[in-house]
């Protein structure tokens, strides 16, 4: 939808309104759920948001409003959806374990660096000439922080509230290692999008047990990433 022609209303849904929630957001402006539906969480987020922009109050999405919530930012969604940093990619690594030669993982498959998968199946001679000569820890954490884009997106697509990129870090760790089904299932979320920033570290720290046992790795690792949401230190 070109920015001269569009036009998003209550009642509306799709890709074009999901940007629009993720642009709110960024602004400070909470639509609520990430469904993609112009409702009414959306329409008072936007009127919100055009009161303190000095646009006209009517909770339509035109090309007034499209422009001023796209200001501030370079062309495209980059900046819509957050990244892990590199501080918050060492902190899973330091977790994960480093092997800088082609390995197979517990369930057999081809894996290398900080459990990079690269390809199911043992190792066979078909790997990649890089895998194959071996790998750095700083080529591991590149690939770590791509394999990390599936948790970002659960984090981005899930999370209502705001995040400083300490406490997105801390979330990303934590759904790297237990899946987006447990997060977007889990008491936390819950908690979290309920403005209880405080719950957090404690909802994460009920996390720690793996094949019905507690695990003091598992409970280190919640530490440290309560630690980070709640006052930023890596």
């Amino acid at each position: 939808m070109a920015e001269t022609t569009i036009m998003l209303r209550r009642g509306d849904a799709g890709e074009t309104v999901r940007r629009v929630e993720r642009l709110l957001r960024r602004h400070g402006f909470s639509p609520g759920p990430r469904d993609g539906l112009f409702d009414e969480g959306t329409e008072e987020a936007v009127r919100a948001f055009q009161a303190a922009r000095d646009l006209e109050v009517d909770g339509v999405v035109g090309p007034m409003t499209w422009r001023a919530l796209a200001k501030g930012g370079e062309a495209g969604d980059h900046e819509e959806s957050a990244h892990i940093s590199r501080a918050g990619a060492r902190l899973i690594a330091r977790f994960e374990g480093f092997r800088g030669e082609l390995y197979n993982d517990a369930a057999g498959h081809c894996t290398i660096g900080y459990g990079h998968l690269v390809h199911r199946g043992p190792t066979d001679g078909s790997e990649p000439a890089e895998f194959e000569r071996g790998i750095t820890q700083q080529r591991a954490l590149e690939l770590l922080q791509e394999d990390a884009r599936a948790a970002e997106s659960a984090v981005n697509d899930n999370v209502t509230v705001s995040l400083s990129q300490h406490q997105f870090d801390a979330l990303v760790s934590f759904v790297f290692n237990v899946g987006s089904g447990n997060f977007c299932s889990s008491t936390l979320l819950r908690e979290l999008n309920s403005g209880l920033y405080q719950s957090v570290p404690s909802e994460l720290s009920k996390w720690v047990n793996a094949g019905g046992r507690r695990l003091e790795g598992l409970v280190t690792r919640r530490r440290a990433e309560g630690i980070l949401f709640a006052s930023g230190r890596y």
